[in-house]
Parts: C-alpha cells; sequence; structure tokens
C-alpha cells in the first residue's frame, strides 16, 4: 500500500539518490572524459527513474491503481533504473578498469540516444498504437548497434588481455550483457510479444535476474577479485561457484518453465521444489563468502 511508511522510505531514497547523483557529478571530474559521460549520464537517468515514485503517488490519489498508468509508472522506475543508471555505471567501471580501451564517439551517442525510445518496450505488453512499436524497435536497434561497435573497436585492445580468474567471471557477465540486448532486441516483433504476454510471471523475471544478477552481480565480482578485494582461493572459490551455479540453473529453470509452458502447457515437473533448491545455491554461496572475508579480516 501507499501508507505512511512506504511514502516515507521511498521520499528517503529519492532524496538519498539526488545526493549520490551530486557526489558523482562532483567525483567525475577527476575521471577520464570517456568514464565522466557514463558516470554523469547515469546520474541523470538515476533522477530520472525516480519520476516513477513520484507519479505514483498522483496515480493513487487519483483513483488510477487498477489502470495501466500504475504498471507504466513502475517500469519507468525500473528501466531508467537498469537500462539507464546500472549499465552506465558498470561501462564507467569498464572503460575507468580498462583505461586501453577506445570508445569511439558514435558509440557513446547510440548508447546514450537509445535509452530512452527503449522505454517503449515497457509499454508494448498494453497493446498500443503501432509508433509506440517503431520507437521501441530503433531504441533495441540502436542498443544492438552500440554492442556490435563496442565490441569490434575493443577486439585490438583485448590481445593482451589476461585471463585469469576475475576475467572468467566477467565474461559471464559480458554473456549476460549480450542475451539482454538479443533478448530485448526480439521483444519487438509480435511473435516473441504473444510469447511474452503467455508466460510473463516467468519470462520476464527472467530477464530482471539476467540483468541483475548474471549482468551487474557477476560484473561486479569480477572488479573486487581483479582488485584483491575477494581472494578466489579455498572455501571462497567455492562459494563463488555455488552463486555462479545458482544463477545459471534458475535461469535455465525460469525460461524453460515458460517455453514449456507456452508449447506443451505442462511445464517443468516439480518445478516450484527444483526452484527453491537451485535457488538456494545462491544465499549459500555468499554467505560461504561473506564467511570467508570476515574469517580473514579476523586474523592480525
Amino acid at each position: 500500500g501507499y501508507g505512511f511508511w512506504s511514502i516515507t522510505f521511498s521520499t528517503l531514497y529519492l532524496f538519498s539518490s539526488y545526493y549520490l547523483v551530486y557526489r558523482l557529478f562532483k567525483l567525475s571530474r577527476q575521471a577520464s572524459p570517456v568514464v565522466r559521460k557514463f558516470l554523469r549520464w547515469g546520474g541523470i537517468y538515476l533522477v530520472l527513474s525516480g519520476l516513477g515514485p513520484y507519479a505514483l503517488g498522483y496515480i493513487m490519489a487519483a483513483g488510477l491503481r487498477e489502470t495501466v498508468w500504475y504498471s507504466l509508472a513502475i517500469y519507468w522506475f525500473i528501466h531508467f533504473l537498469y537500462n539507464g543508471y546500472f549499465v552506465f555505471i558498470v561501462f564507467a567501471f569498464l572503460f575507468h578498469r580498462f583505461g586501453n580501451l577506445r570508445l569511439p564517439r558514435t558509440i557513446f551517442r547510440l548508447m546514450n540516444i537509445s535509452v530512452i525510445p527503449l522505454y517503449a518496450l515497457s509499454v508494448l505488453w498494453s497493446s498500443p498504437p503501432w509508433p509506440y512499436y517503431f520507437v521501441a524497435f530503433a531504441g533495441a536497434a540502436l542498443q544492438l548497434a552500440a554492442v556490435i561497435l563496442l565490441f569490434r573497436s575493443s577486439i585490438p585492445s583485448l590481445k593482451n588481455f589476461k585471463f585469469d580468474f576475475s576475467a572468467r567471471v566477467f565474461l559471464l557477465a559480458v554473456i549476460a550483457y549480450g542475451l539482454k540486448i538479443i533478448f530485448q532486441f526480439s521483444a519487438v516483433f509480435p511473435d516473441v510479444q504473444q510469447f511474452l504476454g503467455k508466460t510473463v510471471h516467468t519470462t520476464i523475471i527472467a530477464y530482471l535476474h539476467l540483468v541483475m544478477l548474471g549482468f551487474f552481480t557477476l560484473f561486479f565480482l569480477s572488479v573486487f577479485i581483479n582488485r584483491k578485494w575477494l581472494q578466489p582461493a579455498g572455501i571462497l572459490k567455492t562459494g563463488l561457484g555455488l552463486l555462479v551455479i545458482g544463477i545459471i540453473l534458475s535461469e535455465l529453470l525460469l525460461f524453460g518453465q515458460g517455453i514449456m509452458n507456452y508449447f506443451s502447457h505442462s511445464g517443468i515437473k516439480d518445478y516450484y521444489s527444483l526452484l527453491v533448491w537451485v535457488s538456494a545455491l545462491m544465499p549459500a554461496g555468499i554467505g560461504i563468502m561473506a564467511f570467508d572475508v570476515f574469517r580473514k579480516k579476523a586474523r592480525p
């Protein structure tokens, strides 16, 4: 509900995000031009995402809780947080980490221009007029083009790339990001929209987890390992392995359930039990990693 405590904490979240953006802009002065662009535009998209919770307040007050506007406001918040702030912050880290990576101006422009029209993807479920499909296609196509150009321009810089443990975790994050780009591009087409409409409870969660767990989480874990904040040895390596296996198996289950429901109308046998056991691997892995970190901190 939209009661006192939810409004209080939503407001605190929004104001703390504004302070974070202020800090990002201030600290970005010391960064390279490429990193500065990603940090500042990421901050701008974080502020834009906050318009969603503000809109929810009006929507609830106006008695529009059961209308499409309620969902659209939530999707606005999620879209600019995921595809704007989170993605741009990851790329800021990426270009800070690999200072020798080139970023042609065209690639950044394509990535940046695509963010706003890509929101149209979150509208397609409501069967909007055809221009929305065109806008969604344009946003997805621009992001796909940016990723292809980025990959091509990065190949020369990665020839001497050391393929250590952090790089293997990083590669998994890159694969997850590549799948994200492919999925959002394919989601524009009517047949895929029909599939998503009938399997929304599993496929949308699978997509969000692919981005949050597969891309963001694994990317930053690779950063922590690279900076020696995490030492991939002993039980910590075991914990990280359980986390990765849990992410991969849960994705296969979620997408698999959607596909089975759509084509056979039966689903995976013992799906929910399997999902519980597979999902349990993730907190177990995180717990083992945390135990190892605190155990090492406790040593003299």
